[in-house]
């Protein structure tokens, strides 16, 4: 995964696709805001790393084509 800045959102690159996501803080509690097929995706979380190390290993095991 690679993950850089643009602007205010954030850019994650894994394999087969690439995100480009706000994330936002309310007390301690993260929300990761991007758009996939058309569809906004919110995701809480309290631990950022271990969310996106899912979000990566879910994006490896399926390319962004099959949800289309």
């Amino acid at each position: 995964m690679k993950v850089s800045l643009k602007g205010d959102n954030w850019i994650f690159k894994f394999d087969k696709t690439t995100i480009s996501c706000k994330i936002t803080d309310v007390n301690s509690v993260y929300t990761i805001t991007f758009k996939i097929n058309d569809q906004i995706v919110k995701i809480n979380t309290l631990d950022l790393d271990q969310t996106f190390l899912s979000l990566e290993s879910f994006f490896n095991s399926n390319p962004i084509s099959s949800y289309r």
